[in-house]
Formats: C-alpha cells, structure tokens, sequence
C-alpha cells in the first residue's frame, strides 16, 4: 500500500463507486468492492494485490499432488482452513473426499459454527481428523467476545468428536478473554466430555493485525495485549493435563 503512486489508473477502471478513494487509492472499501480485479492488472506501482484466486477440486488435487511422495513419506495429507471451510461445504466436502481416494489423511480447522447440518452430513464421512477451536465454555463469555453463541458449536462438536476419525480440541489462549486457570479447566473439561483426548493451547499474537489494517477493519483487541510468556502457558497445560488429557502448547 505504501507504493502507491497516485497516478489514478485504478480510478479509472474501477467499476464499483467509492471501492477506491481519490485521496488514498491504494485503500480499498471491500464493502463495496467485488474483486473484479481490474485495479490491480493497471496498477503500475504494485501497490494493489489481489490474493487467492478460483479453483476447482480437480485443480486443487493437481496442485496437492505435487506433494505426495512426501505425504507417502511422512503419512501427512491435507488440511482444510480458512475462514471456515463448513461455510462452503460442498466444495470441502470434494475435495476431503477426492484426498482419501488419493490415500491422503485428511483434516479441517473449523470453528464448528454452523446451523446447517447438511454441511456436516457432507464433511464428517472423509474427516479423519478435526482440528476445532473452543474460545470460551459458557455461552455469556462467548457471545461477549464472538458475537455469536456457542451452543449450537457445543452441539455440532458432540457430533464431530463422535464421527470424525479423531478430534483435536485447540484453544486460543487469550489474556483478558479466556487465559485463566479456571477457564481452560471449563473447556478441558467439555473435551473430556466429548471423548477427546488431546487439547493444543494456542498462545494469543498479533501476526493478523496488518491483516485488519489491509482489510480496512478496526483491529479491537487492546494494545497491551501481551502474549502469554512460557510460564504462563506451562501452568495452563498443566491444568489440561490434570482433567487428563494430552496437551500440547501451538499446533
């Protein structure tokens, strides 16, 4: 975004008013941008990217092959992120399903947050593995820090732990929001209720913040948030460990 060079070319071609601004072009309203693309192929500075791009599963698995020797080797695969890969569960649903027809594990990062059980009617049979987040246990936590309730993603990991080929549970371990003993006790708990045997603490960082900034997103975390040091998180996964579960810090 630095690069810009205010020379307009982007302006000019851009279809969708106020997508790009005069004073700063460089800055894109994605409210109102659709992607076209057609800023960034006249853009002389490289000051606008656009990343990731249409592909279809056929393409996908091409691209994934090139890497099977080494999943023959180490008895890897793919894993599906996002995002959230049960917000397109369909396309996800294919492409986990052409990866074990390869011979390939198979996995997801997923939140669980969906009201829609077709999608995990079409995922959970090529799933060996779900890698889910749990971001606080009590509905009243999660609403405050999510937006959203965690209900319906305690109802849909009841589901995956029991039919996935195996579940991870991984926690985001965020000071001020849930990186407390008594909190990782709570969902150290649920995991256990589920059946799972392994949680990963993830220790909170800001590696997304230019992300937002790029985005044109107001970053809310506060800035003082620190990252958990490694003592800090050592007694948390001693606390997994005590409910009698596999821990692990990152993953």
């Amino acid at each position: 975004m630095v690069s810009c060079i205010h020379c307009g070319s982007c302006l000019k071609v851009c279809p969708e008013p106020g997508a790009l601004s005069p004073e700063n072009p460089a800055f894109v309203d994605y409210q109102k941008c659709t992607g076209c693309g057609e800023c960034v192929a006249v853009c002389p500075a490289g000051a606008l990217a656009q990343k990731g791009k249409k592909m279809t599963v056929q393409q996908v698995i091409r691209e994934v092959k090139k890497d099977a020797a080494y999943y023959r080797r180490t008895g890897g695969g793919i894993t599906i992120s996002g995002g959230e890969p049960l917000m397109q569960y369909r396309f996800t649903a294919e492409i986990l399903k052409a990866g074990q027809a390869q011979g390939w594990n198979t996995a997801i990062e997923t939140t669980g947050y969906t009201y829609e059980e077709a999608a995990l009617d079409a995922v959970l049979p090529y799933l060996d593995l779900a890698l889910m987040d749990a971001k606080a246990p009590n509905d009243e936590l999660h609403k405050k820090f999510t937006g959203v309730s965690n209900e319906v993603i305690k109802k849909n990991a009841r589901r995956i732990a029991k039919e996935a080929g195996n579940t991870i549970i991984r926690v985001p371990t965020i000071p001020g929001v849930n990186a407390s003993a008594e909190t990782i006790r709570e969902i150290a708990d649920f995991a256990k209720d589920l059946g799972v045997k392994e949680v990963h603490l993830l220790p909170y960082h800001k590696l997304g913040e230019n992300k937002y900034h790029l985005m044109g997103l107001e970053y809310k975390m506060p800035e003082d948030t620190k990252t958990p040091n490694r003592e800090e998180m050592a007694a948390f996964k001693k606390v997994v460990e005590s409910a009698g579960l596999a821990c692990k810090i990152g993953g």
